[in-house]
């Protein structure tokens, strides 16, 4: 049926009222959900959208990768898109942690040059986040 009406996005927990014959299904995709009513009865649907925003639309796609519930999530492509390219990106930090941990075992000539861009690194992080609570 959401076809039918043309609405996309990942299907959250839909609610059965059945003395009110009602089927309320929450549809979201990064900033923006949708709230289709069906009536059972009248066989008609009504549709509420409400836009949520940039911040909400990051904390969606930070919600969604996962095991949590994957068999009722990850219902719609780009969301299982998002999900192999969350799990990629965190397998390559992994990687490079690992490797970088090794390479700082092994080069003791380079531990200077390593030191230093740490430091970098810790200097520009925290000037990020200062930059975000003001």
């Amino acid at each position: 049926m959401l076809n039918q009406i043309d609405i996309n996005g990942e299907v959250g927990f839909i609610r059965h009222i059945p003395e009110e014959h009602r089927l309320v299904v929450p549809v979201s995709v990064p900033g923006r959900e949708t709230i289709v009513t069906i009536d059972l009865e009248a066989q008609s649907a009504s549709i509420m959208l409400r836009v949520t925003g940039t911040w909400d639309a990051l904390v969606t796609l930070h919600k969604a990768p996962g095991p949590h519930l994957v068999a009722i999530r990850m219902n719609w492509f780009p969301m299982r898109l998002w999900r192999w390219f969350a799990d990629a990106t965190a397998y390559l930090i992994f990687f490079i942690s690992i490797t970088g941990i090794y390479l700082w075992t092994v080069l003791r000539s380079e531990r200077r040059v390593g030191l230093a861009l740490i430091a970098a690194d810790a200097f520009s992080f925290l000037g990020i986040v200062f930059a975000l609570a003001h």
